[in-house]
This record gives structure tokens, sequence and C-alpha cells, in this order.
């Protein structure tokens, strides 16, 4: 759990991406419920929401009873980036479980 936690930053990112760069938390919430497989703490979604928004890749828009979250374009170039490294990080995680499956 460790390392999806620092990805989550990344998995936010995507999943705003996703919905047309414009998501509420809660729907945030649900779809990486859906990618990890089990419940993830609200606490930590908007832990994360705002981290994003200090490091100024999603801002907060507020109209009504309603909170959406918008991936701008530095947010755009974060999660590109960021799917660079996930393809590289991706071969070695596949070698280390081959090695692990032959030799464990």
């Amino acid at each position: 759990m460790i390392i999806l936690r620092g990805l989550l930053p990344v998995f936010v990112s995507f999943i705003i991406y996703k919905r047309g760069k414009r998501a509420r938390a809660a729907d945030i919430v649900k779809d990486l419920q859906y990618l990890y497989g089990r419940p993830i703490p609200k606490s930590l979604v908007f832990t994360t929401l705002k981290r994003l928004i200090r490091y100024g890749v999603v801002e907060k828009e507020t109209g009504g009873n309603r909170t959406f979250y918008i991936l701008n374009e530095d947010g755009e170039v974060f999660l590109i980036r960021h799917i660079e490294i996930l393809k590289n990080i991706t071969v070695v995680i596949q070698k280390v479980i081959s090695e692990m499956e032959n030799n464990g």
C-alpha cells in the first residue's frame, strides 16, 4: 500500500483527466476504490487533492452545493511525465516479479 500511496497524486490526476478534466471528490474516491480494489479513506483523497492544488496542477471550483476539481494545463504535463515514469517502472516491476517467481 505504501507504493500505491506514493502514486496517489498520479492516480487522482488520471481520474480527473479521464472524467473530462473535471471531477467531484466523491467520484474520485469511487474511481480510486475501483482502481485499487479496496476502500480508500476519503481523508487520504482530500489530502492528495490539497497537495495537487498546492503543486499548481489542480484547481478547485465551487458552485452551489458542489465542488469540482479541475486538472489544468500544468496538471496534464504532470500526468504525461508521470505516465512515462510508470512505463519505465513497469518493466522493473515485471523483472522483480519474474525473478522472485523463478528463484523464489
